[in-house]
């Protein structure tokens, strides 16, 4: 499967765990997204290629994928051992049964296909595929997690009908290599073996199959493949051992499993596979989707000289901080610290973080701009809660250098310093590299 499609199944699977369970923390992948200067639909996808990593979706994809590859080949040798079993099957007696032999070679072939045919019909929802159908279901047994039991509905959601194509091209390719491998067998056989050959009946007469053979042998007649002589198939109710009537019939017998199985399938599986190509490069997100609506406003990309060529979300967002200069290599910034205290004027300040608009603001920044070194001053008369250490986690990430400056020694000093954080004063920063 190429890159791509995996992607975009990767993106409708996130898109299905959401919209049932609601959406993942993805502020910080969501900000890593928007710097990436690319098309909406490249930060739709990347986002949901970055939040299946950690939720394991990325991981079951390629076991599925890996999966799918090992049982194809074990299907393929398979199939080559179905084929050879046919023919033996179908010659394991002398003389041979010439239509319980014809009926052995293509019966399992003509019940498949029907039953092929008829499940783009009775099946549509599952993509028109009994097999897929079987799929969806194991998936849900086998799979405990919920948001890997996602994988197999999203692939069903995202390809559509287009999936009874694939399917159709992967059965029509073993049935090909099943019956090139019984066609191949029997010619070997037919070549080495003295076989003769008969019809028995007890409800048709002779002139029906007659007209049986005839009709039978119209189609491989016209692509060389001879039809026994009207007295050859009267005489053939009981089996003869002339040389050129073995010959007519082996070679009837040849053009009629060639033409109605073998080729049937090949044809079948070239039209399947030139399809599913064509339409699979044409699949793509559903952008008036609502969900992809609301999320090409919360992708809005960083840099405001960003050309969006899927012409969703025009207005460029702009960095709310007006503080803000590029060309500065380190950082001063007060997190939770009231706004009337005296920073040092020696060092450049980016400003107080005390509210979600400029912590978000200034991480947005970073994304785009790291710190190399970067001092955040702490009041320790606030207590070190689950958001605020959050937070300074956030903006360590997006620094090469990170220290903590305990501007004060608060009440919460203790619980501050059992956190053996990295501790320096406004020193560090003038210090340079």
């Amino acid at each position: 499967m190429r890159q791509q499609l995996k992607s975009l199944w990767l993106t409708e699977t996130i898109h299905l765990i959401e919209s049932e369970s609601g959406r993942f923390a993805d502020q910080d992948i969501n900000r890593q997204v928007k710097a990436i200067p690319t098309s909406l639909v490249n930060r739709i996808v990347t986002r949901a290629t970055m939040l299946s990593k950690p939720n394991g979706l990325y991981l079951a994809q390629k076991i599925i994928l890996r999966s799918i590859k090992i049982s194809f080949f074990l299907l393929l040798l398979v199939s080559i051992f179905l084929g050879s079993s046919l023919t033996f099957s179908a010659l394991s007696q002398n003389p041979i049964n010439l239509y319980w032999a014809l009926f052995s070679l293509l019966g399992v072939h003509l019940f498949t296909l029907i039953l092929w045919i008829g499940s783009f019909f009775f099946f549509s929802r599952f993509g028109g595929s009994l097999l897929i159908h079987c799929w969806l279901w194991i998936a849900q047994k086998l799979y405990q997690k919920k948001t890997v039991q996602q994988l197999i509905p999203a692939f069903i959601t995202l390809f559509g009908s287009r999936i009874r194509w694939l399917i159709g091209f992967v059965l029509n390719l073993f049935w090909t290599v099943i019956l090139s491998s019984a066609l191949l067998v029997l010619v070997v056989l037919l070549s080495t073996q003295h076989y003769s050959f008969e019809w028995k009946t007890t409800l048709l007469s002779s002139d029906t199959i007659i007209h049986l053979t005839h009709y039978l042998g119209y189609l491989p007649a016209l692509f060389g493949f001879s039809i026994p002589s009207d007295n050859v198939i009267k005489l053939s109710e009981h089996a003869l051992s002339a040389g050129d009537i073995r010959s007519s019939w082996a070679i009837w017998l040849l053009g009629v499993f060639i033409c109605y199985g073998l080729a049937v399938r090949f044809l079948l599986m070239i039209f399947c596979g030139v399809i599913w190509i064509v339409s699979s490069r044409k699949i793509k997100l559903n952008l008036n989707d609502p969900y992809y609506q609301i999320l090409s406003q919360q992708l809005q990309p960083l840099l405001s000289n960003v050309v969006d060529e899927d012409k969703l979300g025009q207005h460029k967002w702009q960095l709310p901080i007006s503080q803000i200069e590029e060309g500065h290599d380190v950082y001063l910034v007060a997190v939770d610290v009231e706004e009337n205290w005296n920073f040092p004027n020696t060092i450049p300040f980016y400003g107080f973080l005390n509210t979600r608009h400029e912590r978000g603001a200034i991480l947005d920044y970073l994304q785009l701009k790291p710190a190399y070194k970067m001092l955040i001053a702490i009041d320790t008369d606030r207590a070190p809660d689950r958001g605020i250490l959050n937070f300074i986690q956030q903006l360590m990430n997006k620094s090469q250098q990170s220290r903590i400056w305990f501007i004060n020694q608060g009440k919460q000093l203790h619980n501050w310093q059992s956190l053996s954080l990295p501790l320096a004063d406004p020193n560090w920063l003038e210090q340079g590299e």
